[in-house]
């Protein structure tokens, strides 16, 4: 129960009539209380959109091949490396294409100590995930004995020797049977 100051205290108080809104008032109302949570809302499903349709539209490779040189291979050799073991390749993933993705590590003399730390990173990273299974080199024998990540019978092409990996029991790259098979064929028709 109210006191008796309370009732005196508020009186002369009426409740407000509710007074209409024009369509416009109500508009500018409602924007007020709601265009952060709108702006926030738009700006995480454009988020989330972009990230999906990363994911869907992006491209997995059949085929690792990496490169390991003192400079980086020219566009049209790259390319045609590539198309090499593309036309021989088979599509591993079902996603009606053969993809042959080209990893390009340089190292060389006289280079920024940056840019070699990284190469060198970026290498052990594609060795320690069994990334590539195909390596292309100018110098195998030397990358072998620094890392031991290949096996015998290399073949020579164009000034370059491409090779294939050697992977501990457990272990090896995505699609392993039919980079073997590649393997072979590279082997009987030549590069």
């Amino acid at each position: 129960m109210a006191s008796e100051y309370l009732k005196w205290k508020y009186r002369d108080v009426r409740p407000e009539e509710h007074k209409a809104l024009t369509r416009r008032e109500a508009w500018r109302n409602w924007w007020d209380y709601h265009k952060w949570p709108l702006l926030i809302g738009i700006a995480l499903a454009l988020v989330i959109a972009n990230l999906v349709w990363g994911a869907a539209t992006q491209v997995r490779p059949d085929y690792q091949l990496s490169y390991i040189g003192q400079s980086p291979l020219p566009e049209e050799e790259a390319v045609r490396w590539q198309e090499r073991l593309e036309l021989l390749g088979a599509d591993c993933n079902g996603d009606g294409r053969v993809v042959v993705q080209l990893n390009q590590y340089i190292f060389s003399e006289g280079q920024d100590a940056t840019y070699a730390y990284a190469s060198e990173v970026k290498l052990m990273a594609d060795l320690s995930a069994c990334d590539s299974y195909f390596f292309l080199l100018e110098d195998p024998e030397g990358f072998n004995a620094e890392y031991g990540a290949l096996e015998e019978g290399w073949l020579e092409a164009d000034g370059l020797w491409l090779a294939r990996r050697s992977f501990a029991p457990g272990h090896g790259a995505q699609h392993m049977e039919e980079c073997g098979l590649l393997w072979e064929r590279l082997q009987k028709e030549g590069i």
